[in-house]
């Protein structure tokens, strides 16, 4: 049978009445022979020719006819169970959801290790629920299938090894084969990166300006660096620096975008801090690198690494293939763990301030700053720091890269191999905003009560000239893009990409800028009762008065003011709203260092927080006292 499949598929030439001769089978044997080699194998390939072995199956046994309708059968029940799952889905569902969750730790009105007889009984109710009477399997058994629901459940769990492990109580396996194809060995740049975030061992201040015009210290919660780091030559690509106390999916797309766009020129606030020669960013060192692409994304099963927003940017505006590895298991990503051990020891644990890698370090003793914020690290003398370190790490030899630096390992390849490197169509190169989202939203109004056509997103009205004056379009959908950093205005387009224009949020919301996140916890505090918010005044403004009463005692607070002024000096000029001027942040305005002395040797910069100082310092106005009144 197998040669007679041979020629079938292989000899195109042959005519089939010639193979049934040579070999002698029959033909509806061939054909169906032929049918079988495209089933699906457990193993999730096709059967094949191992079709054509002795006693080979490629379907189990499936029951068609009824269990008789005698009560308490002990006989004749062979793959009544197998039929009863088939028939009913939903019974199927609920115990595989109760094996699932037996070895679960317990929760709060929950049970350790539900029995196989709690099971059964679940199973049972749900069977008289689902319609099934007494004189039906299984109920008209004599032990109602308990026996058949123990071999189903083990069966279930022998089918994953992670759980065969936990309901033996053995120990917790170290790798799992993993049903995604995974990164191959780096032949060449921009192959495979790796991507980690990396909490900073290090206490850090920022002086901001609170609502009476005061200069305030404020300590943050540690802060997280982010950092895509090439595989091949061990250099980094970009980075990106959360103030959030845990990152998301926003300071993801910063990180992505910083190692895609060319790095930008930037000044220091310390005077000392310089670049070595020949160090910097492959995306200004090396000309080629700009705007390109990999083609392998290696990551961890962080909730923002796998985000639905991180997954499509990286397939559908990248191009690339996701590799996620299990988590707990740095060895899986060496080369970025390498680096941030690098950037912890050679770094973090040598500055005033930090809180080593235990409560016990050395470090964290002798450097504790009793109170003395002065003695800790400034929030943008720690930007220059690290954009200093990174680019003097891509100019330092590894050995790794045959005793090349990063920067030199990144030249030679693509000057020896001539290699091709994928990159950002022009269209994008100009638009590129990594920060930007889509949603398609339908437009509101009424004719009859006199309700301009409007949008709503986020609980706030968008519209525009052209839109509130076109009664016709209510009821149509749009598709609107807007940056998250700054949500006063979205970009709308009809279903069939004919732009509509700048729609702009309804007052007070178009004033002060604001993220979607700052929106979204405006809301829930009011739903809370814990912002109270004036009539027509800004939200945004009643919000950071509300962080700043809570700032000096509470880091997170001062981590959301300090986010909030980051995310307006990130913003691009574009992206105002128009026939609005940018107001000036009056509850969140950082105070800009000053311009260090004498001329600075041009940087890089991959993140698109960073923008370059003004020539010269700002001068305050001078004040005049033209009345005095006394009490």
């Amino acid at each position: 049978m197998c040669e007679a499949l041979w020629d079938l598929f292989a000899d195109q030439d042959t005519a089939v009445a010639r193979i049934l001769e040579r070999h002698r089978v029959h033909r509806e044997t061939l054909y169906r022979a032929a049918r079988c080699c495209l089933d699906k194998h457990e193993d999730g390939k096709i059967f094949g020719f191992r079709v054509a072995l002795r006693y080979v199956r490629t379907k189990g046994y499936e029951r068609v006819t009824l269990v008789a309708p005698t009560p308490y059968a002990r006989d004749g029940c062979a793959g009544a169970f197998g039929q009863l799952m088939r028939d009913y889905p939903a019974i199927d569902q609920l115990i595989r959801k109760a094996v699932q969750s037996r070895n679960k730790s317990v929760k709060l009105g929950g049970q350790v290790r539900q029995p196989i007889r709690d099971i059964h009984r679940e199973f049972i109710e749900a069977c008289r629920t689902a319609g099934i009477t007494g004189d039906k399997y299984p109920l008209n058994t004599k032990r109602l299938a308990v026996r058949s629901l123990s071999a189903y459940i083990r069966g279930i769990v022998e089918k994953d090894f992670d759980m065969a492990v936990s309901h033996a109580r053995g120990r917790k396996a170290r790798m799992a084969p993993s049903t995604m194809e995974q990164a191959p060995a780096a032949t060449r740049p921009f192959e495979v990166v790796e991507f980690d975030g990396h909490q900073i061992d290090l206490r850090v201040t920022v002086r901001l300006i609170d609502p009476f015009g005061m200069e305030q210290t404020l300590e943050l919660h540690r802060i997280w660096i982010l950092v895509l780091l090439d595989v091949y030559t061990r250099a980094v690509l970009g980075y990106h620096i959360a103030l959030g106390k845990e990152y998301n999916k926003d300071d993801v797309a910063a990180a992505l975008q910083a190692a895609l766009t060319p790095a930008l020129p930037r000044y220091y606030c310390i005077p000392e801090l310089t670049v070595r020669d020949g160090g910097g960013f492959p995306s200004a060192v090396v000309p080629e690198t700009a705007f390109a692409c990999w083609d392998w994304f290696r990551m961890d099963g962080a909730k923002s690494h796998l985000a639905a927003d991180t997954l499509t940017r990286l397939n559908q505006i990248v191009g690339c293939w996701t590799d996620n590895g299990p988590p707990a298991t740095p060895n899986d990503r060496p080369y970025i763990e390498r680096f941030f051990h690098l950037i912890a020891r050679h770094f973090a644990h040598r500055l005033p301030g930090t809180v080593g890698n235990s409560p016990e370090a050395i470090e964290r003793a002798l450097s504790e700053p009793k109170g003395d914020a002065r003695l800790n690290v400034e929030l943008p003398e720690l930007e220059d720091m690290i954009h200093v370190l990174i680019s003097n790490y891509n100019a330092t030899a590894h050995p790794g890269v045959g005793g090349k630096t990063p920067l030199e390992a990144m030249s030679y390849s693509l000057q020896v191999s001539n290699a091709f490197l994928r990159k950002l169509p022009m269209p994008l190169r100009s638009n590129l905003c990594l920060m930007q989202e889509a949603r398609v939203v339908p437009i509101r109004g009424s004719v009859e009560a006199g309700i301009r056509p409007h949008i709503n997103f986020w609980h706030v009205k968008y519209t525009s000239a052209v839109l509130a004056t076109n009664a016709g379009l209510i009821g149509r959908k749009l598709r609107i893009y807007y940056d998250v950093r700054d949500i006063r205005a979205v970009k709308a387009f009809f279903e069939d990409g004919t732009e509509l224009g700048i729609l702009t949020a309804a007052r007070p919301w178009h004033i002060t800028p604001h993220s979607l996140r700052v929106r979204q916890e405006i809301y829930r505090l009011i739903a809370e009762r814990k912002l109270a918010v004036e009539r027509d005044e800004c939200p945004v403004v009643a919000w950071g008065r509300y962080k700043w009463r809570q700032a000096k005692g509470n880091k997170r607070a001062a981590n959301a003011l300090t986010k909030q002024q980051s995310d307006l000096l990130s913003i691009p000029s574009a992206a105002s709203p128009p026939a609005l001027e940018a107001p000036p942040a009056i509850a969140v305005a950082a105070v800009a260092p000053a311009e260090p002395q004498g001329e600075r040797p041009a940087a890089t910069e991959p993140s698109a927080q960073q923008v370059p100082q003004p020539t010269a310092a700002p001068k305050p106005k001078p004040m005049q006292i033209r009345r005095t009144i006394t009490f």
